[in-house]
C-alpha cells in the first residue's frame, strides 16, 4: 500500500487535533489551513468537501485501531485461534484508557449524528470483519465480551460508569481472562464450593 502524501498526513493530523480539542463543528477549511500550514487549495485537492475530510479522519482512525489491535504474538502459549487473537486486540483497544482516542470520538459525535453516512466506513468494516463468523457458542461468547467492553467504553465516554477506579482494572482483566478461558487458552480456576462439607 502506498504511503499517503505528506501534505495529506499533515492535513489529517491537524484536523484530528482540532476535533480532539474543539469538536468537529470547529473544523473549517480556514481553521485547518492555519493549523496545518497547508493552503486551502491544497486541502481541497485531497478533501474536496468537509464530509470527505471527516470520512478521511474516520478511516485514518480505523487504520490506527487496526494497528493497535493486532495482537497475534501476545496470545498465551497453546492458543492459536486467529479469531481469539483479533478479539483480544479489540478488547484491549476498547478497554484502554487512551484519552486522545476518546476525545476524538467525542469530538466526532455531533457530526456523525447529523450525517450518519459518515459512519459508512465503519459499517463496511464491521460487515467484513464478521462475515466469516458462524455465530456458534464460541462466537457468541466472543461477541458478548466485545459488547461488554464496548459498553464500558461508551459509559466512560459519557461519564456514566458507576464502577470505582480501583475496580476497573480487575474488570478489564476479568473480560480478557474469560476470553482466554473460553478459548481454552488458560485453565478455568476452580470455584470454591462453600456448601460442601469436608470429608472426615
Amino acid at each position: 500500500m502506498t504511503r499517503p502524501p505528506k501534505a495529506k498526513l499533515r492535513i489529517l493530523d491537524a484536523a484530528r487535533r482540532i476535533v480532539e480539542e474543539r469538536g468537529a463543528g470547529h473544523l473549517t477549511f480556514d481553521e485547518l489551513a492555519r493549523e496545518s500550514g497547508v493552503t486551502r487549495g491544497g486541502i481541497t485537492y485531497h478533501f474536496p468537501t468537509k464530509e470527505d475530510l471527516l470520512r478521511g479522519l474516520i478511516e485514518a482512525d480505523m487504520q490506527q485501531w487496526e494497528s493497535a489491535s493486532a495482537t497475534p504474538d501476545r496470545l498465551p502459549p497453546g492458543c492459536e485461534c486467529p479469531r481469539t487473537a483479533v478479539v483480544l486486540g479489540q478488547l484491549r483497544c476498547h478497554l484502554s484508557e487512551d484519552d486522545r482516542h476518546r476525545r476524538f470520538v467525542h469530538g466526532m459525535l455531533s457530526a456523525a449524528m447529523v450525517d450518519q453516512s459518515l459512519l459508512d466506513p465503519i459499517r463496511a468494516h464491521l460487515k467484513a470483519e464478521f462475515v466469516e463468523w458462524t455465530w456458534d457458542e464460541a462466537d457468541l461468547r466472543r461477541y458478548l465480551l466485545l459488547a461488554a467492553a464496548e459498553g464500558l467504553f461508551w459509559q466512560d465516554m459519557f461519564n456514566l460508569n458507576p464502577v470505582p477506579a480501583a475496580a476497573r482494572g480487575p474488570i478489564r482483566a476479568l473480560i480478557e481472562r474469560l476470553l482466554l478461558e473460553w478459548a481454552g487458552a488458560v485453565e478455568t480456576p476452580a470455584a470454591p464450593n462453600d456448601h460442601t462439607t469436608p470429608a472426615a
